[in-house]
């Protein structure tokens, strides 16, 4: 029988089983892109210790390693205690600690304007990274930009915009700004393959309601007076890796009808930033076709960004990238929620060939 486990550190310092005794729950959670990582913890206070010498101090670290035991914990990163709620009641006394990655919370107070010019996005994002005093990782698209104004947004909001508009995905984990193109996360091995047994409840949706067949970008170049087009045609899943296994007559691989264009102007300098754009507007199309949601028993491998395969599913098997995923470790047990969006169709028999 698998038994959770987990690692908590406060500044360096195992605290795992000083605080075990008081553990009510724990919460993992990331995304994709946009948010970065937190951990929420929630202690009984029944001795008021929190609330006096085990108070802990806003800005300080905490870390955590999640598993099971004897298998190896996987670390989840580091944490700067943001907040600290006490609560009293008919329940008792309870505190919640909530903490943010590590590098997120100076990114998000600032708020500032600057224009950038004559530079690339790698550069951009290697000099905000720079202010912030983070490490960079991932692999940056080269697109060359004339003058990129950042308003009055903070750091994180202006770096989500960025790699909105250029098909890339950013969020900050631990002390490294992550900064890096969705093709590179489409590309990973799967770090699991699940099935309907393995899965506690499952919702899977395929739509096409708002998707258009094609995206069309214009962008108009102020120094030129002129106009850069770019046209990317959005892509049946279920048709995008035909193999001897995944040949089938069935329904799963029958084009969506769908005809409309979708039309978008935007400044551009050069074919390959509305290239880029082109291409990010029609994955936002594809994005939402296929996806859903998981609740399973904990697995602390399914993170945001990471791939896994789902077979026996129909027409929903295939490959898969975690949106988001939220861990909670409490009494009940252990549990891991994901939201996931397809990336590939693949037919059961090839997901069993892979896999083997």
């Amino acid at each position: 029988m698998l038994i959770p486990d987990f690692e908590l550190f406060y500044e360096k310092t195992k605290i795992t089983q000083d605080v075990k005794p008081y553990l009510l729950d724990l919460t993992y959670s990331d995304n994709l892109a946009g948010q970065s990582d937190e951990l929420s913890v929630t202690f009984e206070d029944r001795d008021f210790k929190w609330i006096n010498g085990w108070f802990p101090t806003q800005g300080d670290e905490l870390s955590l390693l999640l598993g099971y035991q004897g298998m190896g914990l996987v670390n989840l990163g580091a944490f700067e205690i943001d907040e600290i709620e006490f609560s009293y009641g008919s329940g008792g006394s309870v505190v919640s600690i909530k903490a943010l990655s590590t590098g997120l919370s100076k990114a998000s107070r600032t708020l500032t304007p600057k224009a950038y010019e004559k530079t690339t996005l790698a550069n951009i994002v290697r000099m905000v990274a720079n202010k912030l005093k983070l490490s960079v990782t991932g692999e940056i698209r080269h697109i060359e930009l004339e003058r990129v104004t950042q308003y009055q947004e903070r750091d994180v909001e202006f770096l989500t915009r960025l790699a909105s508009e250029y098909h890339h995905s950013f969020k900050i984990v631990d002390k490294t700004l992550v900064f890096t193109t969705i093709d590179s996360l489409k590309e990973q091995e799967a770090v699991a393959v699940l099935d309907l047994s393995q899965t506690l409840s499952i919702r899977l949706k395929d739509r096409i309601k708002d998707t258009a067949k094609s995206v069309e970008v214009t962008g108009f170049n102020p120094k030129s007076k002129k106009a850069i087009k770019a046209k990317k045609d959005s892509t049946n899943k279920r048709k995008s890796k035909t193999t001897k296994a995944t040949k089938t007559t069935s329904k799963a691989n029958k084009e969506p009808k769908r005809t409309d264009t979708l039309k978008v102007i935007t400044r551009g300098e050069s074919q390959a930033q509305i290239d880029a754009k082109a291409t990010s507007a029609v994955n936002a199309q594809d994005d939402e076709q296929q996806s859903g949601s998981i609740t399973l028993v904990g697995n602390p491998k399914l993170v945001a960004g990471n791939t896994l395969m789902l077979q026996g599913f129909g027409v929903f098997s295939g490959k898969y990238l975690i949106k988001s995923a939220r861990h909670t470790l409490g009494r009940m047990g252990y549990l891991t929620d994901i939201e996931i969006r397809m990336l590939t169709f693949i037919a059961d028999n090839a997901i069993t060939e892979q896999s083997l």
